[in-house]
Order: C-alpha cells, then sequence, then structure tokens
C-alpha cells in the first residue's frame, strides 16, 4: 500500500540564509479565494465581517487576530487562516494546499528589484505581478520583510529564483 505523506511547498528547500538576506516558508493555514457574485460585494463584505476583516479594495489587506482578508484581484480577495467560512454570496475554493509563501527578510527590497517589475520601496499591502516568469502576489510586512506567494507547483523554480537574487545582492556587499 502507498503511504502518502503531507509535505510543505518548500520542504527541504528553506529557511535559507544567503547573507543579510533569511528565505524561510509561511504557512496561512487554511487559504480560501472569494470571488463575491454580481451585485453581492457588499454583502459578503458584510458576512466576512463576521470574522472582523472587510472584503479589502485593491491592494489592502485588512487583518483580525488570526484572520487575514488579502485582495486578490478585480472582485477576489484570499481568506487567510480562517478554518471556515460563514455562508458566502460568493464564489468560494479551498486553495490551502494550492500556494507557497517564501519570506524574505534582510534587503528584501533589492533581492525583488532583480526579479519583479515594481517598485517596492515603502509598499504596503499586497501587488500581484511577476518575479521571474512566474504569476505571483508580493505582500509587504512589517520591518521591511516581504512574503512571495506563488503556485505551490513554481515552488522549488521561487526558492532558485530568490536564492540567485539574493547571492547576487551579497555579492555587492
Amino acid at each position: 500500500m502507498v503511504k502518502l505523506l503531507e509535505t510543505t511547498p518548500c520542504a527541504g528547500l528553506l529557511p535559507r540564509q544567503i547573507g543579510q538576506v533569511r528565505l524561510s516558508e509561511v504557512s496561512f493555514g487554511k487559504v480560501w479565494s472569494v470571488s463575491p457574485f454580481a451585485g453581492k460585494l457588499a454583502a459578503t463584505d458584510a458576512a466576512l465581517r463576521k470574522l472582523g476583516v472587510a472584503f479589502p479594495m485593491a491592494g489592502q489587506i485588512v487583518s483580525a487576530g488570526p484572520v487575514t482578508a488579502m485582495w486578490f484581484g478585480h472582485g477576489q480577495a484570499l481568506v487567510l487562516g480562517a478554518e471556515a467560512l460563514p455562508k458566502l454570496p460568493a464564489a468560494v475554493t479551498d486553495q490551502s494546499d494550492g500556494w507557497a509563501c517564501v519570506r524574505i527578510e534582510g534587503h528584501a527590497v533589492d533581492v525583488l528589484a532583480r526579479l519583479a517589475p515594481v517598485d517596492l520601496r515603502g509598499a504596503a499591502g499586497a501587488r500581484r505581478t511577476l518575479v521571474g516568469h512566474m504569476s505571483a502576489v508580493i505582500i509587504a510586512r512589517d520591518g521591511g520583510a516581504f512574503d512571495v506567494m506563488v503556485m505551490r507547483s513554481m515552488a522549488a523554480t521561487l526558492v532558485h529564483e530568490l536564492e540567485v537574487a539574493a547571492t547576487g545582492v551579497s555579492a555587492r556587499g
């Protein structure tokens, strides 16, 4: 009989320290995609408020305790950390196993400047962009750190790209 083992997307790849840059895996627990049905944004927002969060506007992140609602595109949000959602007038999918997330600390802006076509200096909130050739979400965190989310199938590629960029930043001193 086959035994399946649960692993994280970056198992065996992280954590890594490259010069002043630290790469580590982030786990959000449950990840829900929420897309309100036509004309139901206000009702979806009201239902999410039962969790202490609001439906986020473009680039916004709204947190309450362990639950975070993050803008994910036009009419889309990810709700992170909620074990279950209230009944929502929205298309809802559980995407918990579908994403890999890497936190970059120390010279994170310099590392991401080599990979992403967005200016992250003074950034706040979430941005959908490319990281290398991968579609990604970059989330600004306190202290100059950033989380980078990509599809789980791209976890090893993301770690490799970040290692190469961090090595280049480290070489410059």
